[in-house]
């Protein structure tokens, strides 16, 4: 390997490194264009200097491929502390996770351009690019579908009646019901019911509790917080 060759493939580090950073500053994460630059150039800088240390060891009884491979198993563990670094979690929510893979991303990227892999790099960029820029648009559309979970506190004089005024409440909404758990208190003469439901769109949480509250038998309503994957 030449120092032409050098150049080439820290050119092409720095330049596919640097369409993911720009879509990333776009969006103003912190980990912006200069960020994801300087992995995917250190990550081809990293992989190079294995490929000449194996280059040393050809003629040794190390295989030359071992010293190359825990190489970019060190780059692979030691991106890992930056890409954590960009992610925050505060209570419920989590923000940086794209920004943490985009990270990891690059790192690969680099690695892969250090071997001299360029189609691979191209085809590898142009993918994650289209998974950035489309991906969202759909994403957006899926969105519109909310997962909530309501608790609706009643008179148990009519359990029955009460459910079905529920259900027709949901159902004149535009509300699918999922599932409905319940739990009656007979100490308290209450009954308990907990609405699982899938939303189209985001409604109205004061209005539409309030306009439930107002169902006959209902004593009470909230909203229930629900699970996340994400």
């Amino acid at each position: 390997m030449n120092s032409e060759d050098f150049f080439v493939r820290l050119l092409m580090a720095a330049l596919l490194g640097s369409l993911i950073g720009l879509e990333r500053e776009y969006h103003g994460r912190p980990a912006g264009l200069r960020t994801h630059m300087l992995v995917s150039i250190g990550a081809a800088m990293i992989t190079m200097s294995g490929i000449l240390v194996a280059g040393m060891f050809a003629e040794s009884r190390i295989p030359p491929g071992a010293e190359v491979s825990r190489i970019v198993a060190g780059v692979v563990t030691g991106i890992g502390f930056l890409g954590a670094g960009a992610i925050v979690r505060t209570s419920d929510f989590v923000r940086g996770l794209t920004t943490a893979a985009c990270i990891w991303f690059v790192a690969a990227l680099g690695v892969v351009i250090g071997l001299g892999e360029f189609l691979l790099a191209l085809s590898g960029t142009g993918i994650a690019i289209l998974v950035l820029v489309m991906l969202p648009f759909l994403e957006d559309r899926l969105a519109e579908l909310q997962y909530r979970d309501v608790v609706i506190t009643g008179e148990n004089r009519e359990p029955e009646t009460l459910i079905e005024s529920c259900s027709a409440f949901f159902r004149k909404h535009g509300v699918h019901i999922q599932d409905i758990d319940i739990e009656i208190d007979r100490e308290e003469d209450a009954i308990s019911l907990l609405f699982h439901l899938r939303i189209r769109k985001l409604y109205d949480k004061i209005g539409l509790l309030s306009q439930l509250s107002g169902v006959q038998g209902v004593i009470a309503v909230r909203w229930n917080r629900t699970s996340s994957s994400n």
